[in-house]
């Protein structure tokens, strides 16, 4: 008899190190669970510690998993498992005839390649100020009209170094916002700057230290809102509250498996913005699918057949 509730450790990694403020990353470990429904169609959900922002023993999350896999539970009963939980539960596991188009991606760095992309992620913060700040610049020179950056410093720049960048910067339309761009201590002090700074400010690590749901729709306006799926216990109270500021809020990647990264492209139908959904750096590894990797992306992409398929061949290793 299959079980209506099972889980997974899923191991992918990069095809090359990825370099950030926080250090180099190689490879990826995220624990997925599988809930077969009553109903005939089969839900995914994951969760996978990621620096910065949500840390955890790969252990305590996978004795919640066997209990959850046992027992089954609410969200609200569960310390780490909560956003699979949420992914379970929503209703983009059930599959329609409507796919809807998804805008271009952005890149999650800039890459050779990657100029002819309508957004640009670049990762910054990666040598001192006085060296990047001209490199930056000099690259934002080459790039085509039509084309808007996203940078991000992964929380390290001091307020002092954020002014540099800012004053660098002001006179470039095509950079879209800085994410992120300093520490939990000057989280107040961002909000407040976010509402005259010349260059828009992006929330990302930020929002995973706000406690409630009323911080979180009262953040000043003019700030983007990045949302990593994979970060959040309650999708569903959390897109409720969100639904007036889509127009600025973006979807982006936490390095999910393929199950996480179609839940993501499912979601991402519900903003108005260009997510963040590069995945090359999984290009050619051995369960990656196709559909994810085309240039112009749908929700859903994948089936949820094909999903059951690919889980059922991992899961048999």
């Amino acid at each position: 008899m299959i079980k209506p509730r099972t889980y997974m450790l899923f191991r992918q990694s990069f095809v090359c190190p990825i370099k950030t403020a926080r250090g180099v990353w190689t490879d990826r470990v995220s624990l997925v669970l599988r809930q077969d429904h009553e109903n005939g169609f089969t839900s995914f959900g994951e969760v996978s510690a990621l620096p910065g922002f949500f840390d955890f023993s790969l252990k305590d999350a996978q004795a919640e998993a066997e209990q959850w896999s046992r027992e089954g539970g609410h969200i609200d009963e569960f310390s780490i498992i909560g956003p699979a939980l949420s992914s379970l539960a929503s209703n983009i596991w059930k599959d329609g005839d409507r796919q809807i188009k998804l805008p271009s991606s952005a890149r999650l760095w800039g890459m050779p390649g990657c100029e002819d992309a309508r957004v640009i992620k670049r990762k910054v913060g990666l040598s001192l100020p006085q060296n990047e700040i001209p490199e930056i610049v000099d690259w934002l020179e080459t790039l085509a009209p039509n084309i808007q950056v996203r940078l991000d410093p992964n929380e390290s720049f001091s307020r002092d170094v954020l002014l540099l960048w800012i004053d660098a910067l002001q006179q470039y339309q095509s950079v879209q916002f800085i994410e992120q761009p300093t520490g939990p201590t000057d989280d107040e002090w961002l909000f407040k700057f976010a509402e005259d700074s010349p260059v828009p400010i992006a929330l990302d690590e930020g929002l995973s230290r706000i406690k409630s749901f009323e911080e979180l729709v009262n953040l000043p306006s003019q700030l983007y809102l990045v949302i990593k799926p994979l970060l959040f216990p309650n999708w569903g109270k959390t897109l409720n509250l969100l639904t007036d500021q889509f127009e600025r809020v973006i979807f982006s990647t936490a390095f999910e498996s393929p199950f996480g990264y179609e839940a993501l492209l499912r979601l991402s139908s519900h903003s108005l913005m260009t997510p963040g959904l590069e995945r090359s750096c999984f290009r050619g590894n051995q369960y990656e699918f196709m559909e994810h990797h085309l240039d112009t992306l749908t929700s859903p992409c994948v089936s949820n057949h094909k999903l059951v398929e690919l889980w059922d061949r991992t899961f048999a290793l």
